[in-house]
């Protein structure tokens, strides 16, 4: 049997502030902050909104996020992204997709934790990137 482990921010739910998790998270509701996974899935849902960066292995966005999303193995758009897109693995935009920002690969990302704002960290291509 599996542990699997996995949080659901509901409709009508709303955080302020980031959410770090160790496993999968679904959100439905509103997240005025950071959305970020070390393993699992990352969902926002179709009446999901993210302010925020929303970071994991596999991500799906049906939703909105208005922030920068940063997938390591697999990232699947079918809502709206207004930010920076980072992938490392496989990428596909559905028939919904209305991107505003800019898409990159990059060769692989590790999970580096919250990072405070205004923290510089070394790119992908080991320029600094301002967080």
């Amino acid at each position: 049997m599996s542990n699997a482990q996995f949080s659901l921010i509901a409709p009508g739910l709303s955080i302020h502030g980031h959410v770090t998790a160790d496993h999968g998270i679904s959100c439905f509701g509103l997240v005025g902050g950071d959305l970020r996974s070390s393993q699992g899935l990352v969902q926002v849902g179709a009446e999901g909104l993210i302010r925020g960066t929303v970071e994991g292995d596999h991500i799906l966005v049906d939703g909105t996020v208005e922030g920068d999303v940063i997938s390591r193995v697999s990232l699947h758009i079918n809502g709206r992204v207004k930010g920076r897109i980072a992938y490392a693995g496989t990428i596909r935009l559905g028939p919904n997709a209305a991107l505003e920002g800019t898409i990159s690969r990059i060769a692989g990302i590790g999970y580096e934790g919250p990072v405070s704002p205004g923290v510089t960290v070394e790119g992908a291509q080991g320029e600094p990137a301002k967080v």
